[in-house]
């Protein structure tokens, strides 16, 4: 008798297959919690979430968009505040006075931000 071709994905090994199941009873503002939670730690289900959390609890929920939006700029104000080191290092550090006061003022602006955050 011959043996059909297996398609698709391989089978896990028995070791890490996930085959016991538990179930948890939740009322709705526990489910609303929960779910936001699921959401903010960036994970892809509800179950990941659980197994992560009983398995591991030091989950560290991602960035929110507006801490994204702050490292971006940082980021972005970064590159430049290097080129114009570079630049203070070439010219002499009298001669980019200006501008260095005013990316110093930009990067404490941007600091007092994301600590009152």
């Amino acid at each position: 008798m011959k043996s059909r071709p297996h398609n698709g994905r391989p089978s896990l090994p028995e070791k890490e297959r996930q085959s016991i199941i538990r179930h948890t009873r939740y009322n709705a503002a526990e489910d609303s919690v929960l779910l936001a939670n699921v959401s903010k730690a960036g994970l892809k289900n509800v179950s990941e979430y659980i197994r992560q959390v009983s398995l591991n609890p030091n989950i560290v929920p991602r960035l929110s968009e507006t801490e994204v939006a702050i490292a971006r700029k940082l980021s972005g104000m970064s590159n430049n505040f290097n080129q114009l080191l570079r630049l203070c290092h070439q010219r002499g550090l009298d001669a980019m006075s200006r501008e260095v006061e005013y990316y110093l003022g930009k990067f404490r602006e941007l600091f007092a931000k994301f600590n009152n955050d």
